[in-house]
C-alpha cells in the first residue's frame, strides 16, 4: 500500500481516499454508503466511474475490501453444495455397507439430493442475475464514459450531459435491481 500527500499536506493511504476528498461532502458520503451496502464490486466500480473516479479497478476493489466486509454468497453457497455432495456420498456408502437400513437411507438420501438440487438452482440463478446485471451496468458505464470523452472539450454541454448521465444511471440501476 502506498501513501500519497496532497498539496495541503494531507496524507492518503489510497487513491480512492484522495479521490473521495475531491468530491462534495454529500456526494462522497453517498458513494461510501453505496459502497457499504452494495454487494457487487462491479456495481460500485460503475457508480464510481459515473461520479468521476479515474483510478484503477484494483485500487477501488482493495479499498472496498479494506473498508467494508462483504459477504461472499457464491463462496458460501458453493461450500454448502460441496458439503451436501460429500454427505450424499457418505450416506450412500453407509447404506451400501449396511450401517444404515435401506429404507431409512433412501429417505435421507432423497431429502439430501432435493436440498442439493435446490442449492444448485439458487447458485445458477445468482450467477445468471449477477452476470446480466454486471453486463448491463458495464455497458451503461462505457456509454457514459464515451459521452464524457466526446463532449469533454465543450463546457456548454458538460452540465447537461452530467445531469443526463446521473438520471440514466439512476433509471438503469433501479431497473436492473428490480
Amino acid at each position: 500500500m502506498t501513501t500519497t500527500t496532497s498539496k495541503n499536506s494531507k496524507v492518503y493511504l489510497t487513491f480512492v481516499d484522495q479521490w473521495l476528498d475531491t468530491l462534495p461532502a454529500s456526494e462522497s458520503e453517498e458513494f461510501k454508503e453505496f459502497a457499504e451496502y452494495t454487494p457487487s464490486i462491479i456495481e460500485i466500480w460503475v457508480y464510481s466511474g459515473i461520479i468521476g473516479y479515474t483510478g484503477t479497478f484494483n485500487d477501488l476493489s482493495r479499498w472496498v475490501k479494506m473498508k467494508y466486509k462483504k459477504l461472499n454468497r457464491r463462496e458460501i453457497l458453493n461450500s454448502e453444495i460441496a458439503a451436501l455432495h460429500s454427505d450424499i456420498q457418505e450416506l450412500r456408502m453407509a447404506v451400501t455397507s449396511g450401517e444404515i437400513k435401506g429404507d431409512n437411507g433412501a429417505a435421507r438420501l432423497a431429502a439430501l439430493e432435493k436440498e442439493l438440487r435446490s442449492h444448485i438452482e439458487v447458485s445458477e440463478r445468482i450467477n445468471r442475475s449477477t452476470d446480466k446485471r454486471g453486463l448491463i451496468l458495464a455497458g451503461a458505464d462505457r456509454v457514459m464514459r464515451e459521452l464524457t470523452n466526446i463532449f469533454k472539450d465543450d463546457p456548454q454541454f458538460a452540465e447537461p450531459i452530467d445531469n443526463a448521465m446521473n438520471a440514466v444511471w439512476a433509471k438503469v440501476y433501479s431497473e436492473v435491481n428490480t
